[in-house]
């Protein structure tokens, strides 16, 4: 997948904000995420674990197993709130 559609497969809604990998620390188990990783479509899934220094974390993504995202591999992140119906995403370069 070239650059021009890896950035159309992975741009957020309108209300999404852009965030930082350093954003990673408030990631918690169970969180429903998005995650779209260089030459994949975006994936849905759920937070499974988050280092300490949340420098990486697993995810469940649906229907697949599990996926190691780590800060410097491309990946850009969208996570859902419920509670305020808004989308938030998180780059790891």
């Amino acid at each position: 997948m070239n650059t021009n559609s890896f950035a159309a497969h992975t741009a957020g809604p309108p209300e999404a904000r852009l965030l930082t990998f350093h954003n990673w620390v408030h990631l918690n188990r169970g969180d429903r995420i998005t995650v779209s990783r260089p030459g994949h479509l975006p994936e849905p899934g759920t937070v499974d674990d988050v280092s300490d220094d949340a420098r990486y974390f697993w995810a469940r993504i649906d229907g697949r197993g599990r996926v190691l995202v780590f800060h410097g591999d491309g990946s850009v992140i969208h996570t859902f709130h419920p509670a305020t119906g808004r989308h938030h995403a998180s780059h790891s370069a």
